[in-house]
């Protein structure tokens, strides 16, 4: 078996992205730990780990305090032909992030499927549906948190306006956070 680490990225130009940001799960010190796992981190360019991505998981973060409760799952996606850094790690060209929250009797659900690179575009260019998302990654994300019917309705279709999106967020991102 071949085991990765840190060092497979020194030099290739990508970031160890994580998928949990520590920021997420720092109210527990196991998870901390687990969150720097390899299986956790995936390469990012620069300006797309530090930038628009950084801006969707505070994004999320918002969405969380707001609705208290919010499932999120998140990954890369590679289209072929994949390219590979020098140690062998496959380099995604783009990533997902797929959100729900149920409030009393309604459900919601949003999903983003963002390049790998960096962005001046607004965070909601990049809104899809979840079963967009779904149809690219071949996963079904949410399984069983709701019956069929609602699942149907709520992941083929997103309401923009309960995502809201902070314009000082995304100012900040195109100003100072691509350029760290």
């Amino acid at each position: 078996t071949v085991k990765l680490g840190p060092f497979d990225y020194k030099g290739s130009g990508y970031q160890r992205g994580h998928l949990v940001p520590v920021a997420d799960i720092s109210f527990d010190s196991i998870a901390i730990v687990q969150s720097h796992y390899m299986t956790n981190m995936s390469p990012q360019k620069r300006a797309f780990n530090n930038g628009i991505w950084r801006e969707l998981e505070q994004s999320t973060r918002d969405w969380a305090w707001k609705y208290e409760k919010v499932f999120v799952v998140a990954g890369p996606i590679f289209i072929e032909p994949v390219q590979y850094m020098k140690s062998g790690v496959a380099i995604p060209n783009s990533f997902y992030r797929v959100i729900y929250t149920q409030i009393g009797s309604q459900s919601h659900s949003i999903g983003f499927i963002i390049p790998n690179e960096v962005s001046e575009k607004n965070l909601h260019k990049y809104v899809t549906t979840v079963d967009e998302v779904e149809f690219v990654t071949g996963i079904d994300f949410f399984y069983g948190l709701m019956n069929p019917i609602t699942e149907k309705a709520v992941e083929s279709t997103y309401d923009i306006n309960f995502w809201p999106i902070n314009d000082q967020t995304y100012n900040l991102r195109r100003t100072k956070w691509n350029f760290e």
